[in-house]
């Protein structure tokens, strides 16, 4: 099969990565993969790392001067900035697919409803992108649910050391934001002074965004000594090996890499209820669910879950298992190929 994945955004984000990815494992598999995305990206770099071909996206081939044939299936990952000449084109020499990683607007999920004359199948990252494609008025036959992927052999070592950390005290309760008004990481050191108070051998770790006020916010509350204030890293398997909990505190629905991620890496994790966030938590099974913007919530459920070692690692443990079994880049690309199938019949 010849697979053309198309992402137009520059970001290197959660979009990007399951661009990379699911194009990469194909290349494995014997088909015949590209990644079609701005040619000064870190994504395109990336493809060259992993040895994916990668193509340019030019401002000319957003608007459908580019040379569609030749590709059994086009795959837009998050579309946005693309002309539906892009996808008129494409539509008359191959089948066309587009997942939708992101929650967006209504007015964002209307423009997409409005493409339907030329999209073959629409596929949400989880159940509630799905929702919002049927609220916008695209046909529920023609959408479907497929979850992200993750290279999980990344993240096993940080999985094979968990059960005996857990046996282990202090307990370590970490979060990674790219939040930049810094709501997420006040929520999370207000949470932190809480569970301080109850457990004062806690230690913490932020990591993120880079920005003093953090470091602030800590010594406000009084907790800068017991908070590792980190930036962005790029060793965070090796992060996610070091704490036990991982705490969310975002109040925007949305999925996060980051949690999915600690997830993998059988840490065990504190959701706020919101969409996307936690369409893939079975509160008390695989993960605790508590109310966003609440940081005593967060707080109580963190110190439930640090005197009770043996359901904190049972809830890390079936995690671990529902990533690897359901969000697997083998098991994605799997699914993708079956739907690709199913549409060239």
């Amino acid at each position: 099969m010849n697979i053309l994945n198309v992402c137009d955004s520059p970001d290197w984000d959660i979009v990007a990565y399951q661009a990379l990815h699911t194009a990469a494992r194909f290349s494995k598999l014997g088909h015949n993969s590209a990644v079609l995305c701005p040619s000064g990206s870190r994504l395109y770099a990336e493809c060259g790392k992993h040895k994916v071909a990668a193509r340019p996206l030019t401002l000319g081939a957003k608007f459908g001067f580019f040379e569609t044939g030749g590709w059994d299936i086009v795959h837009f990952y998050n579309l946005s900035g693309l002309s539906p000449l892009f996808l008129k084109k494409a539509r008359a020499v191959s089948r066309i697919f587009v997942t939708q990683i992101k929650l967006g607007s209504p007015e964002n999920f209307g423009r997409l409803a409005q493409l339907q004359p030329y999209v073959d199948l629409y596929i949400g990252a989880c159940n509630s992108v799905q929702e919002e494609f049927v609220i916008a008025g695209i046909e529920p036959r023609r959408t479907f649910m497929v979850p992200p992927c993750i290279n999980i052999g990344r993240w096993e070592s940080a999985m094979l050391i968990k059960p005996a950390m857990f046996q282990k005290r202090p307990y370590k309760v970490g979060t990674i934001s790219m939040d930049t008004t810094l709501k997420e990481q006040e929520l999370f050191l207000m949470m932190a002074k809480e569970v301080l108070d109850a457990l004062p051998e806690t230690n913490f770790m932020l990591v993120g965004v880079r920005d003093e006020k953090i470091r602030e916010l800590a010594r406000g509350l009084g907790i800068s000594h017991k908070v590792d204030v980190l930036w962005e890293r790029d060793d965070v398997p090796e992060i996610m090996a070091m704490i036990h909990i991982y705490a969310k505190t975002a109040v925007r629905a949305g999925l996060s890499m980051s949690l999915i991620e600690a997830q993998a890496s059988g840490v065990t994790c504190v959701i706020p209820r919101l969409k996307g966030l936690s369409d893939f938590t079975v509160h008390e099974r695989n993960g605790v669910i508590v109310e966003p913007g609440d940081p005593f919530s967060c707080a109580r459920a963190v110190i439930r879950l640090i005197n009770n070692p043996y359901s904190c690692h049972n809830m890390s443990k079936m995690a671990y298992d529902y990533v690897n079994n359901n969000m697997s880049v083998p098991v994605v690309a799997n699914i993708l190929l079956r739907l690709y199938e199913d549409t060239l019949v």
